[in-house]
């Protein structure tokens, strides 16, 4: 038996296909996971309240800081590829692209790869400036890199500023913007703007990682909440980070830890697609989302992702994923800041903890090393008083300040 047939064997024994609920509601507070079905098999569903029917998976950009950062002849592959990787998705019924301004070239590629085919692809793009002026300015400069004349989806990137909200007021009744929306890692700091009523979608990680049992007291029922809150509410959740970001432990450290080493050898059979596969359905289950936003690093991968879509898990590959969100979530920071009202030295403990991450998981380190100096002085961690009420605040159980320390070390 080929290397081929083999993984195809091991496809069908985990995944059961499911049959998709037909028709999609027309308004209010309907689900964000009533579904239609497209080409390649694709489904669709409701964008909350901006009514376009969007496909359950679509390319986001973040991957090509991984590239970059791994060298610049990764970084150009990926920059060769992106266009062959959004036309693979086009072809896969995939019908949206999310970047931001901030994202390199992204912009441009993205736009010339969608040159006469607009019509097939939603563009949302995030803008970081800081005033109406600049922000104004910011969408013209990415109207101009997608040479298109409107952009569907534009939203804050990195915290909500209401200057955001002053400037996309006016973009919008320009005809330059047609939605509103935000991207934030808290889910408690979406909830005041999706109280408000003023955004039509929000990105907010949601994956795996929230079956581990450390967080069923804080960060499950956080993000689960809000997605309920923007269902009433009808607000699109469009998820990042699906599979952590392609988050990867460092399993070296744990590797005489039974329970790793079991789960190691499951997950060897398991196969490197079905799990990322896997990662993706778990998502997809909850009727509250309406999208996973995955980075794609090349062609193939958008033809593996793509088979997660209108399939389930079985019983028993919940369970692995159970298994492997409990033996890497010593290690996996949620940004709850559950820890940062018990600082006394007041430091932006989940901010160093995301740019540690950046840089030893996600392999984005010129990246992490500037966003860690921006903190400035007083509020990096060497100004750790090592008191510990971090590590008793923390729901997760983390070893806050050995953490801390180490990020200090490869950052500063």
């Amino acid at each position: 038996m080929s290397g081929q047939e083999k993984r195809k064997l091991t496809r069908r024994e985990f995944l059961e296909t499911a049959s998709a609920a037909a028709g999609v509601a027309a308004c209010g507070s309907a689900a964000q996971g009533a579904q239609t079905s497209g080409a390649g098999g694709m489904k669709y569903r409701r964008l909350g309240r901006t009514g376009l029917k969007i496909s359950e998976i679509g390319l986001g950009c973040a991957s090509g800081l991984r590239s970059r950062q791994l060298g610049e002849t990764l970084f150009n592959r990926y920059r060769e590829e992106l266009p062959a990787i959004v036309h693979k998705l086009l072809e896969h019924g995939g019908n949206f692209v999310a970047t931001s301004a901030s994202y390199h070239d992204t912009e441009e590629i993205l736009g010339r790869a969608l040159k006469g085919r607009r019509k097939e692809a939603y563009i949302f793009t995030a803008s970081g400036a800081k005033t109406p002026e600049k922000i104004i300015a910011e969408c013209e400069r990415s109207l101009q890199r997608f040479q298109t004349d409107v952009i569907d989806g534009y939203f804050c990137h990195g915290g909500w500023r209401e200057e955001f909200l002053e400037a996309a007021g006016k973009l919008k009744q320009q005809g330059k913007i047609r939605f509103i929306g935000e991207s934030i890692h808290v889910p408690a700091k979406h909830r005041p703007q999706v109280e408000a009523g003023v955004l039509d979608f929000l990105l907010q990680p949601y994956n795996y990682m929230n079956l581990a049992k450390w967080t069923e007291q804080t960060d499950r029922p956080g993000t689960e909440d809000l997605l309920k809150l923007c269902r009433k509410k009808d607000v699109g959740v469009m998820v990042i980070k699906p599979m952590t970001g392609h988050f990867v432990p460092n399993w070296a450290k744990n590797a005489d830890d039974p329970k790793v080493s079991k789960l190691l050898g499951e997950l060897k059979e398991f196969g490197k697609a079905n799990l990322y596969q896997a990662f993706l359905m778990w998502v997809l289950k909850n009727p509250n989302v309406s999208c996973a936003i995955v980075g794609f690093n090349a062609v193939n991968d958008v033809v593996d992702d793509c088979q997660a879509v209108g399939r389930k898990l079985t019983r028993r590959h919940e369970r692995l994923l159970e298994q492997y969100a409990a033996a890497a979530t010593a290690d996996y920071c949620r940004m709850c800041e559950t820890c940062a009202a018990s600082c006394p030295a007041g430091l932006p403990i989940a901010d160093i903890l995301r740019y540690r991450m950046y840089y030893q998981n996600y392999g984005h380190r010129a990246d992490a090393r500037e966003y860690y100096a921006a903190l400035g002085c007083g509020r990096q961690a060497d100004a750790c008083i090592a008191c510990g009420a971090c590590e008793k605040a923390c729901p997760n159980g983390l070893a806050v300040m050995a953490k801390l320390r180490e990020a200090h070390q490869i950052l500063a």
